[in-house]
């Protein structure tokens, strides 16, 4: 496959979060220096980080922006895309699955056009196609550049660690089909939507499959131990969790348990805090 040339082609922007997570959200910009043109922007990240995306922009001498991706409505993806629609006039892309989670954003996001699985957008002489990649988000989509395999990934990897799950929204199963799916593909460099750029995209792929499955198996040997709640799994499975990344970890218990259940591994006994889970003998 051709390689894209990431520094002339596709910029990455850092933009800052509004304390919800301490590392930035990478917002890119795909345009093209030999051709001028229009732009396009993908998660341009929360609120606080608007005045950052104009300014780069206004570096590559404000460049018209044809439109703004969404590849999932997570507060740190997506909750700037309304002030820079108001700004550029651009239009707001976003899969409909994941209405629902952007209905949740402190400001309304107003969503022009829904993205369709097997989409394709033709940008700076590049062509993307939308992928559905359902998981960490219900609508949770990335754009494959079709020649090269360099794909601008969301959240469906994390440049320096693995992701989070969160139900009702998020699921387990749909995610290891989402990471298999792009494998699948032939994908090469993976741009993450936090961290950096992961230059072998189907070794980091295969190795969040084979974590997550060890996960889930190492879940359910503490259930035979008779750990039987999500708090004391928690526990066990990373006892050194600093106090922010504990709801993300009890989420993805919770989508791990869930998966389990679904499986027919496990059954759930109560409900909320008080539940509990066993294996099924």
């Amino acid at each position: 496959m051709e390689t894209v040339d990431i520094a002339s082609k596709i910029i990455s922007v850092p933009v800052p979060n509004d304390g919800i997570m301490e590392e930035e959200t990478n917002a890119y910009i795909i345009h093209s220096p030999e051709q001028g043109g229009p732009v396009v922007v993908v998660d341009p990240g929360s609120a606080a980080g608007t005045e950052v995306i104009l300014a780069a922009l206004a570096k590559l001498g404000d460049p018209p922006v044809r439109d703004i991706l969404l590849t999932h409505a997570h507060v740190d993806h997506a909750a700037g895309a309304a002030a820079l629609r108001e700004a550029t006039g651009a239009p707001i892309w976003l899969h409909p699955d994941d209405l629902p989670v952007a209905e949740r954003l402190k400001e309304p996001l107003p969503v022009d056009h829904y993205l369709k699985d097997g989409q394709t957008f033709e940008v700076a002489g590049l062509v993307f196609d939308a992928v559905l990649t359902p998981g960490h988000a219900a609508g949770h989509v990335v754009f494959v550049e079709r020649n090269s395999g360099v794909t601008l990934a969301g959240d469906l990897v994390h440049g320096r660690g693995t992701v989070g799950i969160f139900p009702p929204y998020g699921s387990m199963r749909a995610y290891l089909a989402s990471l298999q799916r792009l494998l699948d593909r032939g994908v090469t460099r993976l741009l993450p939507g936090h961290g950096p750029v992961i230059e072998d995209g189907p070794a980091r792929l295969r190795r969040y499959i084979e974590h997550r499955l060890a996960r889930e198996e190492q879940i359910a040997e503490y259930l035979a131990a008779g750990v039987t709640t999500i708090p004391d799994l928690v526990a066990r499975i990373y006892p050194d969790l600093a106090p922010r990344n504990v709801y993300a970890a009890r989420s993805t218990v919770y989508a791990h348990l869930e998966k389990l259940i679904e499986d027919g591994r496990v059954i759930q006994e109560g409900a909320d805090e008080q539940a509990t889970y066993r294996l099924v003998r």
